[in-house]
């Protein structure tokens, strides 16, 4: 799931290369020409792609103004379809829309009608009873980044309260503005050990229930639920893990392992509606990796000149 700018670009690249992905509009400020936008490419990017579909968003309530969340909550209603967006990520955050507004990001979202179909959050690390409400009445998903939090000191979430309150919560890495691994091994055993760490509990937070945010349930809150499991009738979208690594053995409990000690250089590979894209080290994607390497080198050093 990509929140950024061009997404014209992204599908692009990432049609060029096999990979899979789930556009959600990032849209802020108070221009509403930019809705209008945003609603073309949700019908455009969902319109038979193999590998490109698209759900309507928007950046965060407090980079949006009332006008545009409103015509993005009415757009929401037109096709009846879940809105995601960023949502309580600090403290300052909350307490600036208590400010403005008399309420929680989460209260003032909900009273513009964001909420009338689902949705989804990202980050949520600071949520009110009354908010915790919401997202169960609303059915509004979480998704929790645990590094980036971490790395920008903004807290952490209370995912073990929200799993047992009934909230779904799926994982994410946020940017590599605010996480530069994107690594979702790393993502899985920060969330289960942090969630031990603020519960002052060792046994909270099961690693096989972080597997499942991290597979499953993340596929369904993006709307992939035709490669959410390994079954027949499915998109071949997998991961091949090598259990002969020496952070993998003995081959005790693997699915906790994976949580535990796994690590994306168990990944022997992987594979996105059928087709291999890397295999044993080396990657099938139509360029080779080095090109990229360079190119991404040659951005960065005239960024920073």
């Amino acid at each position: 799931m990509d929140m950024y700018f061009f997404p014209e670009e992204m599908a692009r690249a990432s049609t060029d290369v096999g990979f899979r992905s789930v556009l959600v509009s990032g849209i802020n400020g108070d221009n509403l020409d930019s809705v209008k936008k945003m609603e073309d490419n949700y019908l455009h990017f969902n319109e038979n792609h193999d590998l490109i579909s698209a759900l309507i968003g928007f950046h965060a309530e407090y980079t949006s103004s009332k006008e545009l969340i409103k015509a993005i909550a009415r757009t929401a209603e037109r096709y009846k379809v879940s809105v995601y967006t960023h949502n309580s990520e600090s403290k300052r955050e909350v307490d600036d829309c208590i400010k403005r507004t008399k309420m929680t990001p989460t209260q003032y979202l909900n009273s513009l009608g964001i909420f009338e179909h689902g949705g989804g959050c990202f980050h949520c690390v600071y949520l009110s009873q009354e908010d915790f409400e919401i997202f169960k009445q609303k059915e509004i998903a979480v998704v929790t980044c645990p590094a980036s939090n971490c790395k920008l000191a903004s807290g952490i979430a209370p995912v073990e309260k929200m799993v047992n309150f009934g909230i779904k919560v799926a994982l994410g890495t946020d940017g590599p503005a605010s996480n530069n691994a994107l690594d979702m091994f790393r993502e899985m055993y920060l969330t289960t050990a942090l969630q031990k760490v603020i519960n002052n509990n060792a046994s909270v937070m099961d690693a096989i229930k972080v597997l499942e945010m991290s597979t499953r349930i993340g596929a369904n809150v993006m709307g992939l639920t035709d490669c959410d499991t390994l079954s027949p009738g499915k998109l071949a979208d997998l991961i091949v893990i090598d259990l002969h690594k020496p952070n993998m053995q003995p081959l005790n409990n693997i699915l906790k392992n994976l949580v535990y000690s796994g690590n994306k250089q168990n990944i022997k590979l992987t594979m996105i509606n059928g087709k291999i894209l890397y295999e044993n080290g080396k990657f099938d994607i139509g360029v080779k990796p080095e090109e990229i390497y360079k190119e991404a080198n040659k951005i960065k050093s005239y960024i920073a000149s």
